[in-house]
């Protein structure tokens, strides 16, 4: 892994989050943890010093795009609204990019269409020309017309049995009665006898079975030859290697591990669908994996390539 890479995005972020001045007195930061947080006020009110602050913390916490109001992206995007060109800002937004990509993903695939929509909002106001937009869009655009088809089919369902039980009901209350039996017994004439077959003698028995022709067994035919297996296709060369950012956590804790993600190479080289397969410890570099692989970019091969890569995460040594 290129972890001196890895460690630079960290320490952009951290000076990010360090212009927002000092921290407060640690005994104020513990008698401030024992109360109930207010609700915070509109981002739009609040001050770039502020803003920086509440970035920070988002981001030790994990709230990298949730929950709606209180994440780092929607912080920075406040921040760039009031400050627009800052290059600390727009690098913060650029490498958050991702994991608003992949959960918006994730929340189509998962049906959580309000979440998805979320996401999109995000990535839109992050770029507004981010090449995934289009795809997702349709997506849950397709996704919202098979929910709204659901449940014009469930209702259909439910009205239909609705009426099956009412058509029940009246029968049970107005059973139909059967027509009375006919009195008069109707004879059934006696069937003809049938005379037996005449009984073959053995000469004659053996003259048929010498007439017969023998029957000829045609020969098995060779099992067709198997079709050969089509050549394996060249995986696409990868061009741009964005490496995973080491988690905080982590680094801090001096854990190593390893992530295998599944993923698929578009037509143009773009890399969609991106997935976890396993990771090793479970939940420590998953995130940090699946940004980086949505981040790659590999040689246009004209086709769609499913494939998937291990990323190793190891700490530097000395």
């Amino acid at each position: 892994m290129k972890w001196v890479r890895s460690c630079a995005v960290v320490a952009a972020l951290a000076c990010l989050a360090a212009c927002g001045g000092e921290r407060p007195p640690q005994s104020l930061q513990a008698s401030s943890s024992l109360e109930v947080a207010p609700a915070r006020p509109a981002l739009a009110s609040l001050d770039a010093q502020r803003l920086r602050t509440l970035a920070a913390q988002a981001l030790r916490s994990q709230r990298m795009y949730a929950p709606a109001g209180d994440n780092a992206v929607e912080y920075y995007l406040a921040l760039r609204d009031k400050q627009p060109g800052e290059a600390a800002v727009a690098s913060a937004l650029q490498e958050l990019q991702p994991y608003v990509l992949i959960a918006g993903e994730q929340a189509l695939a998962g049906g959580e269409l309000n979440e998805a929509q979320r996401m999109l909002d995000l990535l839109a106001r992050v770029d507004a020309q981010a090449p995934a937009l289009p795809r997702l869009r349709e997506s849950l655009l397709a996704a919202r017309a098979a929910q709204v088809e659901q449940i014009q089919r469930m209702d259909a369902q439910q009205a239909e049995q609705l009426r099956l039980a009412q058509q029940r009901a009246l029968v049970s209350a107005n059973p139909v009665k059967p027509p009375p039996s006919a009195s008069a017994s109707v004879s059934t004439p006696a069937p003809a006898p049938v005379a037996p077959p005449p009984v073959a003698t053995p000469s004659a028995a053996a003259a048929q079975i010498a007439a017969a022709e023998p029957i000829a067994i045609a020969p098995l035919a060779p099992p067709a030859a198997r079709n050969a297996a089509p050549a394996t296709r060249p995986l696409p060369r990868l061009i741009s290697d964005s490496a995973p950012r080491y988690p905080l956590s982590a680094l801090n804790r001096r854990i190593e591990g390893s992530v295998q993600i599944a993923f698929v190479i578009q037509p143009d080289g773009s890399v969609t669908a991106v997935r976890l397969l396993s990771s090793t410890p479970p939940g420590v570099f998953d995130e940090a994996a699946l940004a980086a692989v949505s981040r790659w970019r590999f040689e246009a091969g004209g086709e769609r390539v499913p494939t998937s890569r291990t990323l190793s995460f190891r700490l530097p040594k000395g």
